[in-house]
């Protein structure tokens, strides 16, 4: 008995030390709210490193960069997140790599539509797909419905090609500041050796004549690819006649360098490509001794790009923890899925209406349902989608984010945590959002099966068809999707039970898709899931495939598994910031229901205990001091009188 009141006594104390330490958390949010807003503003934090040639915009370095300048630029606009843009992201630092020696005339750069500090320039630009690559000439502004030239390719080469002729055609007096940019103009059969080098600084010591044949752009590019080389300049030959004149033969030299004397040295380059045309030039102007701007050669880089991948203890010790519990969901990922759903990927829409705006009325519905968020992130969500609902025929990604930054104001703080936990990668660019979107809509669809708030069994489905189809930031991952419904027959799903289990189907086959893609992290690979080792009742006997469409499954059994890992009670909070905004779970309760019966137990016997000393000294004050003065004392006689 003993023994089990020191455990209490020893339970009350961890409480009251726990109660203090939120206390203390709750006094200093300044560090909390911090971290939330952390923007990917770190140069580590999208798909390009520094190590890339590719320049990295922000909303802080946009208008800066492509506004009003003297040379174009070539904008990708990506989603982190997004699958197409992490298979394209290689071939584009490939891209920017090699069209590194036309910087001055044309930028490579790109900016993540997946950071939430860029939601304004992304919204503004109109940018409806990822990834979506815009070309902005030389005195670029930004007009209605215009926001640079399209480049519907994702090919290297047809990237240069597209680039080239853009540069080319720009009007010549907007580029008059820009000592760099090449001379476009064809030389004429009126043209001489001597009339090539009029007006040319004295380091022009040669003229090369490139013969670019009907629809080639090789002279184009070989000129921007020895914008370094001051000692050369490149012109444009079309005329075989003009060709000739300068002792091009079209058929087999259609390279010639002109010097200031006006002797002609005719070259057959091993291709017909500018990679070939401008390296043997740059081989001619070597042996000659001439050299490229400094600036431009090339410097041994630093080994820091591993370290920017690299992850500090704190994100092994969470790697680690999903290893040993992978069927575990995480509460974390849930609120990273809303909180990247309200501030990233609704708010950088520009204009929200029709289908659209029904898709959003819909998903902050059902959000507002099956809410996983403490109370005052379900106040939030319960009085943004009143506000949405309002608009019948538009709402603006500026209105709905101004609302939501009023919201959180008024209520915060909103959000327990500001990590991944089930759905962190092995490194910054795996996993993520994707994940733990799925993550949230299996919540929700096995909320919905065990709550009577709504009928319809095609709720949550049809939120997060229509979700996917309007706001889901990756176009390939959305076309992908809308596909496998309309196969899988979506919109015939009969019960909340089968909507569970048809959301499960189509998140294997997407896994069996994906699985050995390079967008895949290698520490989690994608199998079918529940695996053997998750739900071995889930396989109906033993099966050496991995393919969902040849394994033997027992769906009751993967309908009980999944509605126990989705269950509330059983949702981890581990690596929570402030785990003290969501409800109390069974487990908190029935220990609060123990710390109460101690204390009552404790206050019953003290309160007794302290009852009976009250009395007991109330009765000795009251014999002492009652009655002094008012009894008379008998007192004894001797001789001398009274003693």
């Amino acid at each position: 008995m003993i023994t089990q009141r020191r455990a209490q006594v020893a339970l009350l104390k961890v409480q009251l030390i726990l109660l203090i330490a939120n206390l203390a958390t709750a006094a200093v949010p300044g560090r909390y709210e911090a971290l939330m807003k952390q923007q990917s503003t770190d140069e580590d934090m999208g798909l390009y490193s520094v190590e890339d040639k590719v320049f990295i915009m922000t909303s802080a370095n946009f208008n800066e960069t492509v506004l009003e300048q003297n040379r174009s630029v070539l904008v990708e606009f990506y989603n982190t997140y997004c699958g197409h843009c992490r298979r394209f992201a290689p071939i584009y630092k490939a891209v920017a790599e090699q069209l590194l020696p036309w910087r001055d005339v044309v930028l490579i750069s790109a900016i993540d539509c997946a950071a939430e500090e860029n939601n304004g320039v992304c919204r503004m630009y109109e940018v409806m797909g990822y990834p979506t690559m815009r070309y902005m000439g030389p005195g670029f502004q930004p007009g209605v419905k215009q926001y640079g030239q399209n480049l519907q390719t994702q090919n290297p080469d047809e990237i240069r090609s597209q680039l080239a002729k853009f540069v080319a055609a720009e009007n010549q007096t907007a580029t008059t500041n820009n000592s760099f940019w090449p001379n476009f103009q064809q030389v004429t059969d009126n043209d001489s050796a001597s009339s090539l080098f009029e007006g040319l600084s004295s380091q022009r010591e040669y003229i090369a004549l490139v013969y670019e044949p009907e629809n080639s752009t090789v002279a184009i590019e070989t000129a921007l690819f020895l914008l370094h080389w001051p000692a050369v300049q490149v012109r444009i030959v079309h005329d075989a006649a003009t060709a000739e004149k300068f002792k091009i033969d079209t058929i087999q030299n259609k390279l010639a360098l002109i010097d200031r004397k006006g002797n002609a040295t005719p070259f057959a380059p091993s291709e017909e490509t500018s990679d070939s045309y401008s390296k043997t030039i740059e081989d001619f102007l070597r042996a000659h001794h001439f050299t490229p701007r400094p600036e431009l050669i090339e410097t041994a880089h630093s080994t820091s790009s591993e370290k920017l991948n690299e992850f500090g203890a704190e994100h092994k010790k969470i790697i680690d923890e999903v290893h040993r519990n992978k069927h575990f969901v995480y509460q974390a990922d849930l609120e990273q899925a809303i909180r990247t759903v309200l501030h990233n990927e609704v708010p950088k829409i520009n204009e929200i209406s029709g289908e659209r705006l029904l898709a959003l009325q819909r998903f902050l519905a059902v959000l507002q349902r099956y809410n996983p968020l403490g109370a005052n992130g379900q106040e939030l969500v319960a009085k943004l989608s009143s506000f949405v609902v309002q608009f019948n025929q538009q709402i603006t990604g500026k209105q709905f984010e101004q609302e939501l930054q009023r919201l959180e104001h008024q209520y915060s703080p909103i959000y327990s945590s500001t990590q991944f936990i089930g759905c962190a990668g092995s490194q910054q660019h795996y996993r993520g959002f994707s994940c733990s979107l799925w993550t949230l809509f299996h919540y929700m669809t096995v909320q919905a099966a065990q709550n009577d708030q709504s009928q319809d069994p095609l709720e949550v489905l049809q939120a997060m068809h229509g979700y996917i189809k309007g706001f889901f930031g990756c176009t390939d991952c959305a076309e992908h999707f809308q596909a496998m419904a309309s196969r899988r027959k979506i919109w015939s799903v009969p019960s909340k039970e089968e909507a569970i289990l048809w959301l499960w189907q189509a998140h294997n086959e997407v896994n069996q898709r994906l699985a050995g893609d390079s967008t895949e992290d290698p520490e989690f690979p994608k199998t079918q899931f529940p695996t053997r080792s998750s739900c071995a009742q889930c396989y109906r006997g033993p099966s050496s495939t991995t393919s969902h469409l040849d394994i033997s499954w027992n769906k009751d059994a993967v309908l009980g598994f999944l509605n126990n890992i989705y269950n509330p009670e059983f949702i981890s909070r581990y690596g929570l910031q402030r785990e003290e905004l969501l409800h109390a779970t069974a487990e908190k309760l029935r220990q609060k229901r123990q710390i109460a019966n101690v204390f009552s137990d404790i206050d019953m016997r003290m309160g007794m205990l302290l009852y009976g000393f009250c009395i007991v000294m109330m009765v000795i004050a009251f014999k002492l001091f009652a009655f002094k003065g008012y009894r008379k004392k008998p007192y004894g006689h001797d001789l001398l009188g009274k003693v």
